[in-house]
């Protein structure tokens, strides 16, 4: 083994920040239009930016907390590697002093 293998997933989720990003604006513009009310482009890219920027935090802690893990298993794996060995060497000495 050689350490934690999974595809690193930063890649994904910056796709699906972005994928929010236009997803609440597109949300916003259609609820303003649900009420009537008509704004243009510029300040509905504006408002949607507004709204991602309030919930942009959620994603940045997802993406630490993906970080977290991913450093948490590669310590366990060097661990479970490193006790791995000595378990082999202790069955070697075994086996020559039988």
């Amino acid at each position: 083994m050689s350490g934690f293998s999974y595809p690193h997933t930063c890649p994904l989720i910056d796709k699906q920040i972005g994928r929010a990003k236009g997803d609440l604006t597109t949300y916003a513009r259609d609820l303003l239009r649900s009420y009537n009310i008509e704004i243009s482009g510029q300040e509905m890219r504006l408002a949607g930016e507004e709204l991602f920027s309030a919930l942009s935090d959620i994603f940045e802690k997802t993406r630490k907390t993906n970080e977290d893990m991913r450093t948490e298993a590669h310590k366990q794996i060097v661990a479970l590697e490193a006790e791995n060995m000595e378990l082999r060497a202790l069955l070697y000495c075994q086996r020559m002093a039988s």
